[in-house]
């Protein structure tokens, strides 16, 4: 099984047929969910990267439309999980409010209690590498749930669903924002202060919501963009504006190192990754958070060629995802240590 943003099962699946041929077939198909039925041989696919479209990935176990149906399902592990993740099957991508995360959590409460009470004992908190987790996703009111799990290793987010727990704030100057929080949540970077000291380079910065989370972890942040920016993110001693676009800005007028390197720019892939290539050389980021416009299936098809370029351009390992907030764009980023 895989979850993936709404609206992006055929594009999972295409990725999957091209990852594993025929040896799977799809089955199951809600928004948000995708199962497959294996008619072959898989090889061990143990500390490989997810599909890129997808946030979770495992084993399926079933569905349970009672709560005896989910003890037995979980009872087909053999061995106890070491955590339960119990999270939504649609994901939205404006993210969830304060109060949908406090539903969130007393379904979990009451789910992992129905656990407990046949014996399992899991432990909800961060898994560590290696640990089995048991997937537990629900959806609509009265839909079974499904039940599935993987083993955590350092390409996952270690937190259910792999949804970062960001609220956009009503004030936030655009919804990219939540894209910059989930990014640096996906990072290791998701903890208040994180970047204080740091100095960050966005490409692609109006009006300023992705400017205004780096500045709120404490970055000094150098905003590249001819748009109007916000003025809550100029009202920051810490940001500074070049009102120009990304191809006219001259690399001398940049430190010799940046700690971060962010990019948003509304530009195709190629274009894209030709400034920022260019701009890399001279700051050498030891983070990237670069947003990528895949607005066809050409460009999707491309996103290995896309990856590979950013491997070339960061000493330690890069990865490409969809986070929960990007639309038709994926994510790629450095990958930090995982617990």
């Amino acid at each position: 099984f895989a979850t993936c943003n709404p609206g992006w099962e055929s594009a999972l699946k295409a990725e999957m047929r091209t990852r594993h041929g025929e040896t799977i077939t799809p089955a199951f198909l809600r928004p948000g969910l995708v199962t497959w039925k294996v008619t072959g041989e898989i090889a061990e696919q143990r500390n490989l990267p997810l599909p890129v479209l997808a946030h979770v990935s495992g084993s399926s176990l079933g569905m349970a439309k009672t709560q005896e149906e989910l003890r037995e399902i979980a009872a087909k592990l053999g061995s106890l999980p070491d955590r339960i993740h119990v999270f939504p099957r649609v994901l939205p991508e404006n993210g969830f409010t304060a109060e949908e995360w406090d539903a969130i959590d007393a379904r979990s409460e009451e789910i992992v209690s129905i656990l407990r009470e046949s014996g399992l004992n899991p432990d909800s908190s961060p898994p560590f590498q290696g640990e089995l987790v048991l997937d537990v996703i629900f959806g609509d009111e009265g839909e079974a749930l499904f039940v599935g799990w993987h083993r955590h290793d350092r390409f996952r987010f270690p937190f259910p669903g792999g949804m970062p727990r960001a609220i956009l704030p009503d004030d936030a100057p655009s919804r990219a924002w939540l894209k910059m929080e989930q990014g640096l949540h996906y990072a290791g970077l998701g903890d208040p202060g994180s970047l204080a000291g740091k100095t960050a380079l966005e490409l692609g910065c109006a009006p300023g919501g992705g400017s205004f989370s780096l500045l709120t972890h404490g970055a000094k942040v150098l905003g590249v963009d001819t748009g109007e920016m916000d003025g809550r993110v100029l009202a920051f001693a810490a940001f500074t504006h070049f009102e120009i676009s990304a191809g006219e800005l001259c690399i001398e007028d940049l430190p010799r190192r940046v700690d971060l390197l962010a990019s948003d720019m509304n530009l195709a892939p190629p274009v894209a990754l030709r400034y920022i290539e260019r701009l890399q050389r001279r700051v050498r980021a030891k983070t990237l958070l670069l947003t990528l416009k895949i607005n066809d299936a050409k460009m999707q098809a491309q996103i290995p060629a896309f990856l590979e370029r950013v491997r070339k351009l960061t000493p330690g390992e890069a990865i490409a995802t969809q986070l929960p907030s990007n639309r038709k764009e994926i994510t790629i980023l450095s990958l930090p240590e995982r617990r």
